[in-house]
């Protein structure tokens, strides 16, 4: 992977990174060698009943079936556990919801509402399937079933359906992950149909996929954006100590430079971990590793990490120009994660924070004085209470009239058909 610099008009700082976030430059530009160690070279896909990304996976499984040049291993598994899965009803609310825009777009099936009171029928049924064929099929003829009305009956002994979820999400949880609708391919992971082009280049680097062609390809143009009001202001969500909030403030950014979200409002938050909801180890592994392969593809520096929880975040906040004009405050805040995220700068130090506000044109003085006043988090509580109201838990998240996502994935999602189209 090459190192990329920052665009001309998010400049550096020029201070030296804390020794922290060298070490943190290394784990995210390295891929785990215990989980390729133990990996070996089939390519996995991790299903979870009733989750629709993972439906959506598995149709394009049966797409990719006849180009693989490898095995193919498909586990299920069970839910989440809640520490990697905060806010469950409302992730599971937005993953109903965001698979069906995303069907369309990649020309799949839309996914089928599995009952709670027929996911232990279907597990057993996945459970004892002896290969990917027999998975796919047996998964299809469930999903047809459910969607006429019909009910599922679970064959055998539901203690053997207990240990191969377990053995499963064991082996998941081995080689370095913790959700469901995830690719596994030598000790890499990647997320259902959003990180297929990295996917590709993995399968293609190894000479086991036939073709040139894409996984998959969007076509922005199917997208039915109900509620998406464009001439409504879009409110984008974030938090300064989540990475993939980076990333979208530098897509917006260069968004806004070429004339597009010209009515935008900012709602900085606390980070989840500073809000009561875990964020394990495992999480942020995986998390630091998939955006710097994202920050690379986008041409964004990122690498240099020195997390800034706890004061970083709250000195930030109490700074940040709450008062100033948006373009100001969204370079802002993208200096600000740019120094976190990809120069390991510790903002609790003033020659650190003082260096973002003089790379914005913005007084440190005023800074000065409203931290001497004391830690003020009175808009990010009210921002919080906004993202709940809406619906929403994590960040980034934006809403647009009546039209509600989340993550940097989705920015698409938030132009014109032809705009995203184009992009």
């Amino acid at each position: 992977m090459h190192t990329h610099q920052a665009p001309r008009w998010l400049p550096q700082s020029g201070l030296p990174p804390s020794f922290a976030s060298r070490i943190a430059e290394r784990i995210a530009r390295s891929r785990d060698p215990i989980a390729r160690l133990h990996a070996g070279r089939a390519l996995e896909l991790y299903y979870e009943v009733g989750d629709p990304h993972s439906q959506l996976a598995a149709a394009l499984a049966r797409r990719m079936r006849a180009r693989l040049g490898t095995r193919l291993d498909i586990r299920v598994v069970p839910a989440p556990d809640a520490q990697t899965y905060p806010e469950a009803a409302k992730q599971r609310d937005f993953a109903a919801r965001d698979a069906a825009r995303l069907a369309p777009c990649h020309d799949l099936p839309a996914p089928v509402a599995v009952p709670p009171a027929q996911h232990a029928a279907m597990q057993a049924l996945l459970a004892q399937t002896r290969d990917a064929d027999e998975f796919l099929a047996v998964e299809r003829e469930c999903l047809a079933a459910l969607a006429e009305g019909r009910s599922l009956t679970a064959p055998g002994d539901a203690g053997q359906t207990t240990a191969v979820l377990a053995a499963n999400a064991q082996r998941r949880r081995k080689l370095g992950h913790y959700l469901p609708g995830m690719w596994q391919y030598r000790g890499e992971w990647f997320w259902a149909i959003d990180r297929l082009d990295f996917l590709h280049a993995r399968l293609t680097a190894d000479g086991v996929l036939s073709g040139d062609a894409p996984l998959s390809v969007r076509d922005s143009r199917r997208l039915v954006a109900d509620g998406r009001d464009p001439t409504a202001p879009l409110e984008f969500w974030f938090s300064f100590r989540s990475p993939y909030s980076y990333l979208a403030a530098v897509q917006l950014l260069r968004q806004r430079e070429r004339g597009r979200h010209p009515h935008l409002t900012l709602r900085p938050v606390l980070p989840m971990v500073m809000r009561g909801l875990p964020v394990p180890a495992i999480k942020r592994l995986y998390i630091v590793r998939d955006v710097q392969r994202c920050a690379d593809a986008q041409g964004i520096a990122f690498g240099k990490i020195h997390d800034p929880v706890g004061d970083g975040v709250l000195r930030v906040l109490s700074v940040f120009p709450y008062d100033a004009d948006t373009d100001t405050q969204l370079r802002f805040a993208a200096i600000a994660m740019q120094s976190i995220w990809a120069e390991g700068l510790d903002l609790r130090r003033d020659a650190n924070l003082a260096s973002v506000f003089a790379r914005c044109g913005l007084d440190w003085t005023h800074a000065q004085a409203a931290l001497a006043r004391g830690i003020d988090t009175t808009h990010a509580q009210a921002h919080r209470d906004a993202l709940f109201d809406a619906g929403l838990w994590g960040v980034p998240s934006f809403r647009q009239g009546r039209f509600t996502t989340w993550g940097q994935d989705r920015i698409w999602m938030l132009d014109t058909p032809e705009a995203a189209h184009a992009a």
